[in-house]
């Protein structure tokens, strides 16, 4: 038995779903990098940033649901 089969619904339907999916998808891609161009414009104008290993250890210890202080913008310019 297919997929189509299983779902019960008709191929246009199916398709109409997919195509709702995929314009969110593009949608919430189109977001994220309109907030990452943001927030590279911002780093470069300001000079700050994050250390990788401050943001590394950030989320391993809210990944263990370990209390801790987000990390702190850093200047990274000399």
């Amino acid at each position: 038995m297919s997929e189509h089969d299983r779902s019960a619904k008709s191929p246009h339907a199916f398709m109409v779903e997919a195509l709702g999916v995929q314009s969110q998808l593009l949608a919430q891609r189109r977001t994220l990098i309109t907030a990452a161009l943001m927030g590279e414009r911002t780093a470069m104008n300001e000079g700050l940033g994050f250390f990788a290993s401050d943001v590394d250890r950030y989320f391993e210890s809210r990944a263990l649901e370990e209390p801790i202080a987000p990390p702190e913008p850093r200047t990274w310019r000399k």
